[in-house]
């Protein structure tokens, strides 16, 4: 997209923050300050944040993006308090 569908002036790409630590790419409006992006980048976004749960043992295991983890400060090794808060996985460093 080289045009805003709303006013039709010329787009720019930026790097915009739009989750805490998750970064991507947009074509922003100068002119009404709409943002797209493009399918490509979509689909990228969306990988991050789904995941499939997997079987370790007798476990349920899931992994955590490194966007992600990074966002949150959660390395290797760290310690991890889990709880249920209304049928949600709530994830906290100790």
């Amino acid at each position: 997209m080289s045009e805003c569908p709303i006013c039709n002036a010329t787009l720019s790409k930026e790097r915009r923050e739009i989750e805490k630590g998750v970064f991507a790419e947009v074509e922003v409006c100068p002119k009404c300050s709409d943002e797209w992006i493009d399918e490509t980048e979509y689909k990228r976004l969306y990988d991050i944040f789904r995941r499939r749960a997997f079987k370790v043992g007798g476990s349920i295991a899931i992994r955590i993006p490194k966007e992600i983890a990074n966002a949150v400060k959660i390395h290797e090794g760290d310690e991890l308090k889990f709880s249920v808060v209304k049928k949600k996985i709530i994830i906290e460093p100790t």
